[in-house]
């Protein structure tokens, strides 16, 4: 096994070659007039987990048979995570991504509304290239979780009663579905095993469900310079997160209806977001949160049974799930 890294460039060297003519191709995609204004974001330098999750699921079928269809589906499903960001940043209303301001920040909402579903309309053109009903229904099914996840989100807003599981299935739909499709049709098209599109599928939602979770901590405790996007901007909107949960769960109820009554108001402030933020710490909300992500990742290494049927990228998610950890020490 490599030795372990917490650098995603290093992580992803196996794809690497194939992962940039992915960005390539992403960028030529946005070559018409209307769409040259999202090609910042693109450039600025996202994760690109996305694409790389097909790439690596890919690998567990004919890779080399399937590559063409392989990086259509990488560019689709970029484009469809660029449009979910677009849309989540004017939601949110957050000033900043990949330390660029945000697509409505430079360009205004409209634009920005228009731009997000234009990526959609890019993305579903690529997909048609496949000729495969199957890869255009899961991902047309999927994209209607991440609307149902962002509805749900929305409607949970200032309800400081919200339970873990609510916010778990919220994170499921609105995140790690997007993830878990990734990992399922990459294997599909590249024509692996039903198994192991099963189990690949099964490593993508939970690996999914860790990431938002570790996010919504590094929300609470992390540098806005260092993590390149506005932060605590769901908080500020009346999301809960699981950590700002577990923090309730500490409290008497007097205490928790004290604390949080600017977001039963719908008035919070700067003042009570760092206070929030300094008591999930200091409470060991945070830790809890962290220990239930890792968990999660435990669950997404346990569904990879077999090495062999994952040939030459096993030791990639192992160490994917070790970067997930190791982004928030």
């Amino acid at each position: 096994m490599r030795s372990v890294t917490t650098d995603l460039k290093e992580i992803l060297e196996p794809i690497q070659a194939d992962l940039d003519q992915v960005k390539e191709r992403l960028t030529e995609s946005l070559q018409t007039p209307v769409a040259k204004k999202a090609v910042y974001l693109i450039a600025a330098g996202g994760k690109q987990l996305r694409p790389a999750l097909v790439l690596l699921s890919g690998r567990s079928g004919d890779y080399a048979r399937t590559r063409e269809s392989l990086m259509d589906l990488a560019v689709a499903a970029e484009l469809i995570h660029t449009a979910t960001l677009i849309h989540d940043d004017i939601i949110d209303q957050a000033s900043v991504r990949r330390q660029q301001p945000t697509f409505h920040q430079r360009f205004g909402t409209e634009r920005a509304v228009l731009m997000g579903d234009y990526l959609y309309s890019v993305a579903f053109a690529r997909l048609a290239r496949l000729r495969d009903p199957a890869v255009m229904e899961e991902m047309a099914r999927v994209c209607e979780q991440l609307s149902v996840g962002e509805f749900q989100e929305v409607d949970s807003r200032f309800n400081i009663d919200l339970t873990e599981p609510q916010y778990l299935e919220i994170i499921r739909d609105k995140t790690a579905s997007l993830i878990a499709i990734c990992c399922r049709l990459g294997a599909h098209v590249a024509g692996a095993t039903p198994a192991v599109v099963e189990q690949l599928g099964t490593f993508g939602l939970n690996f999914g469900l860790a990431f938002q979770i570790m996010d919504d901590c590094l929300d609470l405790m992390g540098d806005e310079e260092i993590v390149g996007k506005t932060l605590r901007s769901d908080l500020d909107k009346g999301s809960l997160s699981l950590p700002v949960i577990y923090l309730a769960q500490t409290l008497t109820e007097p205490q928790r209806r004290a604390l949080f009554a600017p977001l039963a108001h719908q008035q919070p402030d700067q003042e009570f977001l760092t206070r929030v933020a300094a008591l999930a710490r200091e409470s060991g909300a945070i830790p809890k949160a962290l220990e239930r992500a890792r968990a999660f990742l435990q669950s997404a290494t346990d569904a990879l049974t077999d090495p062999q049927e994952q040939p030459g990228c096993f030791e990639t998610y192992l160490q994917l799930a070790h970067y997930a950890l190791e982004r928030v020490r």
